[in-house]
């Protein structure tokens, strides 16, 4: 994310400032502010575990009282899935699920709306639900107020624009938005510097709201056995929607890698041997697929995937078709949807670990043959 121009700053370029004033409309949000500050609600799905220190930062620097929706349980994910059409992926039904948590509990509701989130010579796209999100709530719950939006076209207009409209769309002064803005990106930087570290998205996000004293998680130590775990940030975050694949993980004795410990570098230095997709997220786990598939360190990889994403199905794919290992790695493929059994998820990874943990011992024991 760019720093904010100064032309923002200073109050430059009255008629573009105009023009989002104009084209929002902010009459929703003043009578309902008060003295307490505007209750915003941020669903804990989807690009919550991406880009929820952010949007924190941002709307607290400003007075806002932001209030996630609780971590996902079955209720959540029951309601979600009997008000939600049964043709999309569970992280969907989720979503769905967690705005029915935060209806009648506050002012609004934020939902982003992810059109494209970087710029290269083609274009680029986010998963369709990503893009029709805040439709897909506004016509599901017609009993609530529209969702508040945070847009992100980064093909169209640079990243600190959503952070303009948001703004005005909430009747908040523009003047002086640089101080936010900055905080909001320092925050992120903490947050994704957490997940370089290692942990996993649910984990950086305890450890900076909670404070230090939350315990290093296992699964980061060392293991006799690594295994890398590729999938959205929301599928790696949320231990009801994997069914606690981590946790069965680190419980069968391996080190457990996320793609989200990958920074952008790690990631753009796999891409001038990959084909071009302009799905990016997708993009992200075809190039984490690929850098994980170089380490010899690494003794398998699980691609974790929601059933019915069709933009995953294809990238799985390309990752058995066209990625090679450069060792005696495994790769296996976890489709799970609302109906997927933990159960099952652990005997898979258990059986997973000890094939991997066989094979490694085998090797040793031939000399690295066979």
């Amino acid at each position: 994310m760019s720093p904010l121009p100064v032309w923002i700053v200073c109050g430059g370029c009255g008629t573009m400032l105009q023009r989002v004033s104009q084209s929002v409309d902010a009459d929703a949000f003043r009578d309902v502010r008060g003295d307490r500050g505007l209750r915003i609600g941020i669903p804990r799905a989807l690009m919550f575990y991406r880009y929820y220190p952010f949007l924190k930062a941002f709307l607290e620097s400003y007075g806002c009282n932001v209030q996630p929706s609780p971590p996902t349980n079955l209720e959540i994910l029951g309601e979600g899935t009997d008000i939600c059409v049964d043709d999309v992926c569970v992280a969907v039904k989720v979503l769905f699920g967690h705005v029915s948590q935060l209806a009648h509990k506050v002012d609004a509701i934020l939902i982003p709306r992810l059109v494209s989130v970087e710029k290269r010579g083609y274009d680029t796209f986010t998963c369709p639900k990503l893009i029709a999100a805040p439709d897909m709530i506004r016509y599901s719950f017609p009993h609530l107020p529209p969702p508040l939006e945070f847009t992100v076209d980064i093909s169209n207009a640079p990243w600190w624009w959503g952070c303009v409209r948001l703004v005005r769309r909430l009747d908040l002064p523009l003047r002086g938005i640089a101080r936010p803005y900055m905080t909001a990106v320092r925050e992120q930087e903490r947050y994704e510097g957490m997940l370089r570290s290692g942990l996993l998205p649910s984990d950086a996000l305890k450890r900076m709201y909670n404070g230090n004293g939350v315990p290093r998680p296992a699964y980061i130590s060392e293991g006799d056995v690594i295994v890398a775990v590729v999938g959205h940030p929301y599928l790696l975050g949320d231990p009801i929607v994997n069914k606690r694949l981590i946790h069965w993980l680190d419980a069968s004795g391996a080190k457990v890698l996320g793609s989200t410990m990958l920074s952008q570098e790690d990631l753009e230095r796999e891409e001038p041997s990959l084909p071009p997709l302009s799905w990016s997220y997708e993009r992200e786990l075809l190039a984490a697929s690929s850098s994980f598939m170089k380490r010899k360190d690494v003794d398998g990889m699980i691609y974790l995937t929601s059933f019915g994403c069709g933009p995953d199905s294809l990238v799985t794919e390309m990752v058995r078709r066209e990625l090679k290992p450069a060792g005696d790695q495994v790769l296996m493929e976890m489709v799970l949807d609302e109906h997927s059994a933990e159960s099952g998820v652990r005997t898979r990874a258990e059986a997973f670990v000890d094939m991997l943990r066989h094979r490694k011992k085998m090797r040793s024991n031939t000399g690295g043959v066979g």
